[in-house]
């Protein structure tokens, strides 16, 4: 083929510049399809959402600001139109050649839109959840196209659709609620952001991600799947699966190659016609490294054998679309497509196999042969936003997941199928990822074709986009649908039938057989038994203390000890964000306790006064806003820490804990550990110590502390635990014992050690200590609330050093025992630093390094030191310099 009549690769044109946004006006006879006009326009951010057009206008405050999510209620219920114009010439608009087309692609359209090109509707879309495409090609002029994208009111078309579809309320749908057929039900974009118990009511509307023209000459691959077994520990057998869209009639050469050692560059030629050709390329007796979860130190493989772990291995794949088959050996082939895949090889299971007496069944994560404790929480959207989620955060905070000993992640059904960021991140961290289908907490109109159909092209686009990331662990197909039938949650009570279960039990297994076929699939969360809330069958979500929904409960964080879980896939205890956070959000007059701002930003429905007397079971009363932070952020570290070293202790009957929830979407008191600003609270700290892979747990049993070993090593450690019990004064040693012990591998001892404590106010350290001496896990247990302790002044001194440009260096020194020092900074201008260790427990005489990145490059070592504050159970304390 002689190079001047070579095809042109594909070529993309980003369109994400010089938008405006306008009100768009009822159309004046209202049965007139022509619209009614715009007024208002100003410029648009795209990606974006018209809340953030309107801020930047001037037209609304920030809604995260004081209470002014009030305000701008009205966005939500007007129907908005973006514009924008560009310029093909000639050569652009023929670049497609004879055969080609020309696409407009976008990334996301949130939700009800139609799109015009040059005064043609090219389409309409129903789903904020899936890329759109449009072939142009006979739309597109040379000159000046004009782009227009109407959005109708996603609250207002859902009320409609609500009403119409219950009618007066007398069927079995029954009538409208929050969790039954809201109008959220109705349309299918992320369901938090009508509103949730720990987020702001952001309908909004907007282009929420990038727009491109796209022109493709010949041919392009539009789908690729990767399928592997394993032959034996080390050695696999890869089938690739490829689409294709061809538009020319002529020779074209699909080839791959897999960046690993050995023969590994299958390919084949494609059909002549034009088309849509899918062809199959297999790599047989690859040798690979596995792909481990975080924390996995040793990986049993498919038949035993025990080959090392290590760092997240993956593999790249490149396939490549190229011109022509018979090209001279020194001819360079035309490239026309090229898609890379990065691999990872492993296998997952969920094993639900049945007790010996048929009274329940274990739920089980076994990754790579290796039955595995799960350790991680609850994914909820980074922002309320979707549009406004940068790759930078989710790094910033999936790290903070993999360094706080975190395996997995649960993407929540209420949010988002999140960016290929998202994953690839977790991929690359070890961040194995529960992927729930986007339903959560509600009905859902099974009944009607249309909305069936839209979640069938959903689904399929979603699956055929995350399949091959090997972080994915679990499709399930929901948040809490059937529990809030089973349970009756308030207004579920009035439908008679459950109007989900088709889509959870035979949609979307019939979509995963197709589409995946080896990922697990659980139909809902919480599942199993004849009861969601079992805890003999399935996973759990163990809220009976939280909502105080066990009879009897007066929601205190002890009642964790009465769960028997399996898997406890969602439970949390609230506490509220941290300075900067609330900086950003409130005046100073905000800054008190029960000011209306700051119980506005708590949207846990509990009731203010009574969160408040949740912390005051166990710290003094709160009389200052930093009280609050404090107080608050340390009873959440002790909740989760409390229920998470119980189901840890039962491992073997629990075998795993996903606790809600690790991030924020807006500043607020809620359930999340890492807050808005991107702060980590006292739980995420606390976190770091119960996720370790070693953990000596201790509890009270009568007038004695019992010591529990808990191992997630594959591999038994001999050592010594000690306990002591210590005053608080000069860490005086009342009593002590010491043991010989072995920590078995991936399992729970039970209680190994006991010390008597009787009335005693101090504490008990407990340290385990290798064969040479070295710690390898310790704890502390005060023996007492710490509002009825009576604490010294500790003496405590932090000494800050200037490590390098932007960092410090903080060595903490105590003459007595300080709990709970916390570590901060004032007045950075919205800056958050990162501590390598905070809210932590110093004994007597102790000193702990801290070093803190992140810090104003334009900060001398001197204001750093004059920022610093710490504080502890006791009171507050300063630097020394």
């Amino acid at each position: 083929m002689p190079r001047s009549q070579a095809p042109m690769n594909i070529i993309s044109f980003p369109l994400d510049s010089f938008w405006e946004v306008a009100e768009r006006l009822p159309a004046a006879n209202p049965v007139s399809p022509l619209p009614g006009g715009e007024r208002g326009w100003i410029p648009a951010m795209v990606p974006g959402h018209v809340h953030g057009d309107l801020m930047r206008a001037g037209v609304i405050g920030d809604p995260f600001y004081r209470m002014q999510e009030r305000s701008a209620r009205w966005v939500d219920e007007t129907d908005w139109t973006y514009r924008t114009t560009f310029s093909m010439d000639d050569a652009r608009l023929a670049a497609r050649g004879p055969h080609g087309r020309h696409f407009l692609r976008f990334e996301s359209l949130d939700t009800l839109a139609r799109v015009f090109l040059n005064d043609q509707l090219v389409g309409a879309v129903e789903n904020g959840f899936v890329p759109h495409r449009f072939d142009v090609t006979e739309i597109l002029r040379a000159g000046e196209n004009r782009l227009r994208v109407e959005f109708d009111s996603a609250l207002r078309i859902g009320q409609e659709r609500a009403a119409a579809y219950l009618g007066d309320g007398s069927s079995t749908r029954g009538s409208q609620s929050y969790f039954n057929f809201a109008p959220r039900a109705f349309i299918r974009k992320p369901q938090y952001m009508f509103g949730w118990d720990w987020g702001p009511e952001l309908v909004s509307c907007g282009i929420a991600g990038p727009v491109e023209l796209i022109t493709v000459p010949v041919a392009e691959i539009t789908d690729v799947r990767i399928d592997y077994t394993f032959t034996d520990p080390i050695t696999v057998d890869i089938r690739i699966t490829v689409t294709t869209e061809k538009y020319a009639p002529m020779p074209v050469v699909l080839s791959s190659a897999l960046y690993a050692p050995g023969d590994n560059t299958p390919s084949a030629t494609l059909p002549d016609a034009p088309g849509r050709h899918t062809v199959e390329l297999r790599i047989g007796g690859q040798k690979v490294a596995l792909w481990n979860p975080n924390g996995m130190e040793l990986a049993p493989s498919v038949n035993g054998l025990r080959p090392k772990g290590g760092p997240q291995k993956r593999y790249l794949l490149n396939l490549k679309l190229v011109a022509g088959d018979d090209l001279d050996e020194n001819e360079q082939p035309l490239l026309l497509h090229l898609r890379g895949e990065t691999i990872g090889f492993r296998t997952v299971e969920l094993r639900q196999e049945e007790d010996a007496d048929g009274k329940g069944a274990e739920f089980k994560f076994r990754i790579n042969g290796v039955d595995t404790f799960i350790k991680g929480a609850n994914w909820i959207p980074d922002h309320s936003f979707p549009s406004q989620i940068t790759r930078q955060t989710l790094r910033q905070r999936l790290t903070k997941a993999r360094d706080a000993g975190f395996n997995m992640l649960r993407v929540w059904g209420g949010g988002l199928y999140e960016s290929d960021d998202f994953y690839q991140i977790c991929s690359e961290l070890g961040l194995l990822v529960w992927q729930d289908f986007a339903f959560a907490c509600s009905m859902y109109p099974e009944d009607l074709p249309d909305f069936v159909e839209g979640f069938r092209s959903e689904a399929t686009l979603a699956v055929r986009r995350l399949r091959n990331y090997p972080c994915l662990a679990l499709w399930c197909g929901g948040n809490e649908n059937l529990e809030l039938f089973q349970d009756r949650w308030a207004g579920a009570t009035q439908a008679t039938e459950f109007y989900g279960d088709r889509l959870i039990h035979e949609t979307i297994p019939a979509i995963l057989e197709v589409e995946d076929g080896r990922t697990p699939y659980l139909p809902n969360s919480p599942y199993g038994g004849k009861s969601c809330t079992s805890e003999d069958f399935g996973d759990s979500h163990y809220w009976n203390v939280w909502h105080s929904k066990k009879p009897g409960s007066d929601g205190d964080w002890p009642g964790y000890a009465e769960s028997t879980t399996r898997f406890s896939s969602e439970f949390g205890f609230a506490s509220p964000c941290g300075w900067a956070a609330w900086e950003s959000a409130t005046l100073p007059e905000d800054r008190v306790p029960r000011s209306r701002v700051a119980q506005w930003h708590d949207k846990t429905r509990k009731g203010y006064e009574k969160y408040l007397s949740y912390i005051e079971k166990h710290y003094p009363r709160i009389e200052t806003f930093d009280d609050l932070i404090y107080y608050g952020q340390a009873n959440q570290a002790d909740a989760l820490r409390f229920g998470i070293e119980h189901w840890r202790r039962i491992k073997g009957r629990c075998w795993g804990t996903l606790f809600w929830q690790i991030n924020d979407c807006w500043p607020a008191q809620s359930w999340a550990v890492i807050d808005s600003a991107g702060e980590p609270k006292a739980a995420y700290y606390a976190a770091k110590r119960f996720y370790a892979s070693l953990l000596v747990s201790l509890v009270r049993a009568g007038d004695a502390v019992e010591a529990h070993l808990v191992s997630d090593l594959l591999k038994d450690t001999p050592g010594t635990l000690t306990l002591r019990l210590l005053d608080f004064a000069g860490g005086e040693t009342a009593r002590q014992v010491a043991i010989a012990v072995n920590a078995p591998a991936n399992a729970a001892s039970g209680a190994v050690v006991s010390l008597k404590a009787g009335e005693e106010m101090g504490l008990v350290h407990a340290t385990f200590a290798g064969a040479d001496g070295v710690t390898l896990a310790e704890n502390l247990l005060l023996l007492g609330e710490p509002k009825d302790l009576t604490l010294p002044d500790p003496g405590l001194r932090a000494e800050v050093t200037e490590n390098a440009a932007g960092t410090a260096m903080l060595a903490v020194t105590t003459e007595r025992f300080a709990g709970y020092v916390w570590l901060r900074f004032d007045d950075l201008g919205g800056v958050v630093p990162t501590f390598s260790d905070n809210w932590f427990h110093l004994l007597p005489g102790e000193t702990r390094i801290v070093s803190v990145a992140g810090l104003p490059l334009d900060h001398s070592i001197e204001a750093v030191r004059e920022r610093l504050v710490v504080r502890h159970l006791g009171g507050a304390a300063r630097h020394e310099g």
